[in-house]
């Protein structure tokens, strides 16, 4: 029997990639939107048959004059910067978490959470899906934020879920992404040889996993949802990535570029030209935290939850990833030079 569902940031990748197939399975769906007033799949398609609402997370009762009757609220809504944590986090991620469930309180209707697995902070080892400490150092204001955001959520008296998506990348089959963010900059940077250093630790990896996989996994969660009640789950691969996926699979391409790493104890910034600093500083320092680290995140409760686990996030995925950005025009490799 179909749910009606609100969906929050639905004009983003994921949270339109969820409408799409919210829709699909025969369910009444409301989408939140801001400033973008287009749904759209990670295919591109404009989803129909999605009743869109104006609205801001910001705001009590997220600015809706009249709030749908919903039984479910899936709360996709958030700022990713990967900048210190600022007003804007705490404006959209907590205090939009906050509003989100004074509404689902008022509404009586379930919350499906949506977070990140690197709500761990700068923590290292593995770390379990029930795991969660606000006392952590946190690389940047979306991981502090986005913790704050589920202690709220397991602190309320609303029927909950939390689903924690790894970095999300291109589906499985095709590389395909409807949109360019997470690490995809850094990649471009890598890619056209704009950073050629990168301080970066030799066993450090990044758990990186693919939108479908995570929009299945979101889908069986909300289908599924009594068994899911008051649980924490993690949808991540397996096995993270290590950073030797980098080189491994840029290298595989004619015409692009593929960093070197170097210790971060022995990284100079002040040694790099100037167009690869401004560069570095633009773009590719805010991820130097993410090389730093090597994490596991168990993912053992969603497996036996949903029943199976990733597909392979291995360098033929990668070439995929990679291939998908150049067709679309994000990557630019260097022309042959002329004879």
């Amino acid at each position: 029997m179909g749910q009606r569902v609100l969906v929050t940031g639905a004009a983003g990748l994921l949270g339109g990639e969820l409408c799409g197939r919210l829709v699909d399975a025969g369910h009444t769906v409301f989408g939140l939107i801001n400033r973008n007033p287009e749904i759209r799949r990670n295919s591109g398609e404009l989803v129909g048959e999605v009743t869109c609402l104006a609205g801001d997370v910001t705001q009590p009762g997220l600015a809706l004059d009249d709030a749908p009757d919903v039984d479910l609220v899936i709360h996709c809504a958030a700022v990713t910067d990967f900048t210190a944590e600022n007003d804007q986090h705490r404006a959209v991620n907590v205090e939009g978490t906050r509003n989100v469930l004074a509404l689902c309180e008022s509404l009586g209707a379930k919350l499906l959470h949506i977070s990140t697995a690197y709500v761990c902070g700068e923590r290292g080892g593995t770390h379990r899906e029930d795991d969660l400490d606000l006392t952590t150092p946190f690389t940047n204001g979306y991981e502090s934020t986005k913790a704050q955001a589920e202690a709220l959520v397991r602190e309320s008296t609303v029927d909950w879920a939390i689903a924690r998506p790894a970095i999300i990348l291109g589906d499985h089959k095709e590389g395909r992404t409807r949109s360019f963010d997470t690490i995809y900059p850094i990649l471009k940077v890598f890619a056209e040889g704009w950073v050629k250093v990168m301080p970066a630790k030799p066993d450090a990896t990044l758990h990186l996993v693919p939108i479908d996989y995570v929009c299945d996994g979101i889908m069986h969660i909300a289908q599924h949802f009594d068994d899911a009640r008051g649980r924490c789950f993690h949808l991540c691969a397996e096995e993270p990535t290590p950073l030797t996926a980098f080189p491994d699979t840029l290298s595989r391409f004619e015409g692009l570029s593929f960093p070197t790493w170097v210790d971060p104890a022995d990284f100079d910034l002040a040694s790099l030209r100037p167009a690869e600093r401004r560069f570095f500083q633009r773009g590719a320092e805010v991820y130097a935290s993410y090389f730093g680290r090597d994490l596991r995140f168990d993912d053992q409760g969603f497996r036996a939850f949903y029943g199976s686990g990733c597909p392979p996030t291995d360098i033929d995925w990668w070439q995929r990833i990679v291939n998908y950005c150049i067709e679309a025009g994000f990557i630019r490799p260097r022309e042959k030079k002329k004879a």
